[in-house]
């Protein structure tokens, strides 16, 4: 097994950048749209940032985000192909990223997880993200929105109620 670099590539990714995004994405999820769509979606996004996971020159994995809002990032798409996958790829790309939201001060990261998607969710879990909501999609697909807090903090949904009582009460 060959040795993974991987590249952190901060801005609106130009083209080259966006072509192994779609090369990542049309061999792990058989295709979410092409360079144009990428384009049109990531136009106008602030603090975007896609990190690429490449073997032997060839890009394996990616994932990239933006700011949602002031000190909110979304960690929006990712993906390592099936043939790469079970090799620590995501979790160095995941560790990648939330370094550099650290580095750039911002205090939340937030994502959309599918719910058929248990290898993301414990992905994410093992990250420090914990569920703080849910939606259904379309009407049928059962999405959870999780979220990392970077100050320490817990998400909202992981306070304790205030009437809660504890051990020593």
């Amino acid at each position: 097994m060959s040795e993974v670099e991987y590249r952190i590539i901060e801005g609106l990714p130009g083209e080259e950048v966006l072509s192994w995004v779609v090369e990542v994405s049309d061999n792990a999820f058989s295709s979410v749209g092409g360079i144009a769509e990428y384009q049109r979606l990531l136009t106008g996004k602030r603090s975007v940032l896609t990190c690429i996971a490449f073997d032997e020159g060839t890009p394996v994995g990616f994932k990239i985000g933006y700011e949602e809002r002031p000190h909110y990032f979304e960690s929006w798409r990712g993906g390592v192909i099936k043939t790469a996958r079970r090799r620590g790829i995501a979790q160095q790309l995941t560790r990648h990223q939330h370094a550099w939201c650290e580095q750039q001060g911002f205090r939340i990261i937030t994502t959309i997880c599918s719910n058929d998607n248990p290898a993301m969710l414990i992905l994410n879990l093992r990250h420090g993200l914990r569920i703080t909501g849910s939606f259904l999609d379309r009407k049928e697909h059962l999405k959870l929105i999780m979220q990392k807090h970077l100050d320490g903090k817990p998400p909202r949904s992981e306070l304790p109620h205030p009437d809660a009582v504890g051990e020593d009460e």
